[in-house]
């Protein structure tokens, strides 16, 4: 981490905190602004993110970038309210084609995380994480699913699942994994004995 410029540090955690409140925006903007205007937003914020993206980080991010730029492109050119809705469905399908493209790699997505992060590994983890990436890919389509026929609902249940109950899901999925890990560690480190 120590290799991140304290501007890169803020653009990217500005990228986290637009996702994470994209649905309140949404809610609070959709009635006064033109839905265009969403589009010239996520324009700004990837041509910021693009600006801080590592050299080692391109080939991963770069595709996902020009993705969310058709994306962001269209919802302007179009000013369509149904495109505003669709973003958090977008951002699933991608992190989902992300994690289940990386099942068909030698790493996975996780696995490369924790080994960029220097994290210790047993012989044990890297079947581990390969499940566990098919566990979020399959998370992702399911939510990404949820995430489109709620854009056909009220934005009163749009916000309440992209805003709330969707992060509540993934805090869910995030702490069982996490106890798990816990017990999943020990059952083997007891095997090994």
């Amino acid at each position: 981490m120590s290799k991140l410029s304290k501007q890169t540090m803020v653009v990217r955690a500005l990228a986290v905190v637009f996702i994470v409140a994209y649905p309140f925006i949404v809610y609070f903007g959709i009635s006064v602004l033109p839905p265009s205007f969403f589009g010239l937003i996520l324009i700004v914020l990837l041509a910021l993110r693009f600006g801080v993206l590592l050299p080692d980080e391109r080939a991963l991010y770069l595709p996902v970038l020009l993705v969310f730029l058709v994306y962001a492109i269209a919802t302007v050119v179009f000013d369509s309210d149904r495109l505003v809705l669709i973003y958090p469905a977008l951002v699933n399908f991608t992190l989902f084609l992300v994690f289940a493209g990386s099942l068909r790699t030698r790493e996975t997505i996780l696995f490369r995380l924790v080994k960029a992060r220097g994290l210790v590994m047993s012989d044990h983890t890297p079947l581990y994480l390969y499940r566990l990436t098919g566990v979020w890919a399959v998370f992702f389509a399911l939510n990404g699913l949820v995430s489109v026929w709620t854009s056909t609902l009220s934005i009163q249940a749009w916000t309440l699942y992209n805003g709330l109950i969707s992060y509540f899901i993934i805090a869910i999925l995030g702490s069982g994994e996490w106890v798990f890990r816990h017990y999943y560690k020990k059952r083997v480190g007891a095997r090994k004995q």
